[in-house]
């Protein structure tokens, strides 16, 4: 039977207990590495946030995915569950193009990213995105 096979095939999966975070730094006006590759259950950690937040773009995450806006000038951590690519940005400085890309797992969702309507700041997040899944 396939229950005994689907049983093993799950106990192999890993478990949220081997979770990474992984750092992001505000570098002037862009983060520090720009991409960011992780697994599901895995946190991303922004610092040195003087001036800046961490904010996902609608649209520009997986569907279902939680969104987030993280205090100005606070340091913040966030864990990523759906897979997917997140595209984000410092809300007062996305005009200078400051903003980042995760990828959790699989670029699922990169067929919406490809088809955002997106300009700016935000179009240079996409178009890396996309390079980079």
């Amino acid at each position: 039977s396939g229950t005994s096979d689907d049983a093993a095939a799950q106990a192999d999966e890993p478990k949220s207990e081997g979770a990474e975070t992984h750092f992001v730094t505000a570098e002037g006006l862009k983060f520090n590495p720009l991409v960011v590759k992780i697994n599901s259950g895995d946190s991303v950690s922004w610092r040195n946030m003087s001036t800046h937040n961490s904010e996902s773009i609608d649209g520009l995450i997986p569907e279902g995915a939680e969104k987030w806006n993280s205090p100005m000038s606070e340091n913040y951590k966030h864990t990523f569950t759906e897979e997917g690519i997140y595209v984000y940005k410092c809300t007062p400085h996305i005009g200078s193009g400051m903003g980042g890309v995760i990828i959790v797992g699989e670029p699922v969702n990169l067929e919406q990213i490809k088809n955002a309507d997106v300009s700016g700041g935000a179009g240079r997040l996409v178009r890396k995105a996309i390079s980079e899944a």
